[in-house]
């Protein structure tokens, strides 16, 4: 800023009102508005301009982009929720994993944990389903079956892991095709059930 000390007070009008100056030149020039009426007047006027300037490029983000950035803000708290439930459940003291071919083709894989009360499923090589379909989960005890979460359509041939929570002891995993959307009982056959070791 030692170009601005040379300059006359006057030149420093732009840079005091963008608030570009050092301490002690704004001072400086601070006294010399108190005695320059014309640099007072100046002054205002481009502080208005600029304060226009900023109210002008300023704009209210849409309503939707709040609730779309909240939205992912929720979605990765309970991707990471889940991903320590499961890192939890895999490395339990009791964890147990079991692996059974499906009459849908491939392999449906479980790792559960009854302290854990849990499983963590996946597969791979299991058919592809048209979208009016989805491979239910189900807890299967003596009570019958009970929802235990939809399967994710495969990709690359594999599912993602899918966490599901209220394993009691002696149940066992099955898995059926159902409505998109999932039922609240089994209306197919299952193309795998899996006793858990």
């Amino acid at each position: 800023m030692r170009f601005l000390r040379r300059r006359r007070p006057h030149a420093l009008i732009g840079p005091y009102v963008l608030d570009a100056l050092e301490t002690a030149e704004r001072d400086r020039f601070e006294r010399h508005l108190d005695r320059c009426r014309d640099c007072e007047t100046e002054a205002r006027s481009l502080t208005a301009t600029a304060t226009a300037l900023g109210i002008a490029v300023a704009a209210d983000p849409p309503p939707r982009l709040k609730r779309a950035v909240l939205a992912a803000v929720d979605a990765l708290s309970s991707a990471q929720a889940e991903n320590a439930a499961i890192a939890a459940l895999m490395t339990a003291s009791d964890a147990r994993t079991t692996s059974v071919a499906t009459s849908a083709g491939g392999t449906a894989t479980v790792v559960s944990s009854l302290r854990e009360a849990a499983i963590v499923f996946t597969s791979s090589g299991m058919r592809a389903l048209p979208a009016t379909e989805v491979y239910e989960l189900w807890f299967i005890g003596h009570g019958g079956a009970r929802p235990a979460g939809l399967v994710p359509p495969p990709g690359d041939g594999s599912t993602s892991p899918v966490l599901a929570a209220g394993l009691e002891p002696g149940d066992k995993v099955g898995v059926t095709v159902e409505p998109a959307g999932g039922t609240t009982a089994p209306t197919t056959t299952p193309v795998v059930v899996m006793t858990l070791a």
